[in-house]
């Protein structure tokens, strides 16, 4: 199983490789063409206009971009699933232990009763020379 999950890490890593090596080849491949311009609320911007954004703005925005996928997203699945999944889970866990205690308590003494019987009808295996006197050294 820990193969498995190392090939899939490796795998993700790959894919994400990937990934941000098709967006720069991308947008290298949109700068050179001239003629492409990208419309944002209505307002027509062309790729050099982009292309000659500050760096700033652009690591910036790079960063909380990872911000948001390597804390908030997992934050959010843990909060919003594996709480209240850990909440049912131990409301029904203490639901099992209070009905196995008092279903305990209820039968001891037939629990009992069935230890004594137990105790008493078992049988015990011969020991090994226990009938054997030992020799004096």
């Amino acid at each position: 199983m820990k193969r498995f999950f190392q090939w899939m890490l490796l795998m993700s890593l790959l894919l994400v490789l990937l990934a941000g090596a098709g967006g720069f080849f991308l947008w290298q491949e949109f700068a050179a063409h001239p003629g492409v311009s990208v419309s944002i609320n209505g307002q027509d911007l062309g790729l050099d206009e982009l292309h000659a954004a500050h760096w700033g703005s652009l690591m910036l925005g790079g960063l909380i971009v990872t911000l948001v996928l390597l804390v908030v997203l997992p934050l959010a699945l843990v909060l919003g699933l594996g709480l209240p999944l850990l909440i049912v889970a131990g409301l029904l866990g203490l639901a099992l232990l209070a009905l196995l205690s008092m279903g305990g308590l209820l039968l001891s003494p037939l629990l009992l009763l069935g230890l004594l019987l137990w105790l008493m009808l078992r049988r015990t295996p011969d020991k090994p020379g226990a009938g054997r006197a030992r020799p004096n050294p």
